[in-house]
């Protein structure tokens, strides 16, 4: 009986940095965070606030 080769091992996943990964979250977050706020805003009146 003999055994498989061990599989290769997998190349490491490229890193980004956390200033590139922070901008691209506030990218995303800002404008996410305001239609929140507004869709909030204008459902209010519907359930009498």
């Amino acid at each position: 009986m003999t055994h498989p080769e061990p599989a290769p091992e997998p190349e490491s996943a490229p890193t980004t940095s956390p200033a590139r990964l922070t901008i691209a979250w506030l990218i995303v977050g800002i404008p996410l965070a305001y239609g929140l706020i507004e869709t909030v805003r204008a459902s209010l009146p519907l359930f009498g606030g």
